[in-house]
């Protein structure tokens, strides 16, 4: 496990677990729709973040005779959970709560402890974000990419989700604030009902926004970056004379499955070879395209679902035993 993903992550976590017992105390204090809404948020924010952590945990456990590739996926799968259903119902409850307070212009009793609170929340969540953007960025310097780039073609949903999730909540508690800045100075709940309606709809945002960041990865989404080091490393290389495909599965943030098939030059098999010697290779070549052939044929038969199939082939051991020299 990354030690600045999780260091990201249970920074995130304690933070927002502070401000949200923070939020809901001056929600109970004032009243306020968007103070709620902010609560809310806050508590979407530390339920996601805790099922980031379990995704980090999860994902590193080892391949098994289930999971033959390990379990990286397991970060990608938390963190649709957790968009689908917390933003999701944090939004709707949010928004039909602020709706419902707008009907009944429900007007909230400001003091300045929900205020005060509002700026305890933003430094609180504003060190959260700094910790996540530090870590975000020392990532892009690593994969020698800039911000933006990284920004977008980053694999880890895990810093990543932490920081639009802080970005967002700093957008929240500054919406939040003007709203309930404006019920306080005009004595109209229009402004903090507004204002809570706002945060629902970012929440809302922010959940189409992970979920698709998340679901293209849980679909054998194909890792661009290395397919185009692969084609460029084997077309540039004396010994290939065709590359015919190249594919990738990516596994987790750091892990990705490659797959090709490659034409070699005929030079490069037969260099140093007798026309005898030659003769041999080639119905030695034939003969393994045509156990392949068999083997996959066999299988696809028996289990007709089976759509792309990849043998690698091994040098039997007395084989090898024979080639040493005594």
């Amino acid at each position: 496990m990354s030690h600045g993903s999780t260091k990201t992550v249970l920074t995130a976590v304690t933070a927002n677990g502070l401000v949200t017992t923070a939020k809901f105390f001056g929600f109970a204090v004032s009243g306020s729709s968007a103070l709620l809404a902010e609560a809310i948020h806050s508590l979407a924010d530390t339920a996601n973040q805790a099922l980031l952590y379990l995704g980090l945990r999860r994902s590193l456990r080892q391949a098994d005779t289930d999971h033959h590739f390990g379990y990286g996926q397991e970060q990608y799968f938390w963190n649709l959970i957790s968009a689908v259903t917390i933003f999701f119902l944090g939004c709707v409850y949010t928004v039909m709560h602020s709706v419902e307070q707008l009907k009944h212009e429900h007007v909230p009793e400001f003091s300045w402890i929900p205020f005060l609170i509002l700026g305890f929340a933003f430094i609180v969540e504003g060190y959260s974000l700094l910790v996540a953007l530090s870590e975000f960025k020392q990532q892009a310097r690593e994969a020698g990419k800039g911000f933006r780039t990284y920004l977008i073609e980053t694999r880890d949903p895990t810093t990543l989700a932490v920081l639009i999730e802080d970005s967002v909540a700093i957008l929240g508690l500054a919406v939040a604030g003007l709203g309930m800045g404006l019920a306080a100075w005009t004595g109209s709940a229009i402004f903090d009902g507004v204002a809570a309606i706002c945060i629902g709809l970012m929440m809302g945002g922010l959940a189409v926004y992970l979920a698709a960041m998340n679901r293209k990865y849980l679909l054998n989404h194909s890792n661009n970056e290395v397919d185009a080091i692969a084609l460029n490393v084997w077309q540039s290389d004396d010994q290939v004379q065709h590359v015919a495909r190249v594919n990738s599965i990516v596994l987790s943030p750091k892990a990705t499955l490659l797959m090709a098939e490659i034409e070699l030059r005929e030079e490069a098999i037969f260099a140093d070879m007798t026309e005898e010697e030659v003769t041999h290779a080639i119905r030695f070549m034939q003969k393994l395209d045509d156990i392949r052939r068999s083997l996959e044929g066999h299988v696809s038969r028996i289990a007709p679902d089976t759509k792309d199939i990849f043998i690698e082939f091994t040098t039997p051991n007395n084989a090898v035993d024979k080639s040493e020299p005594k």
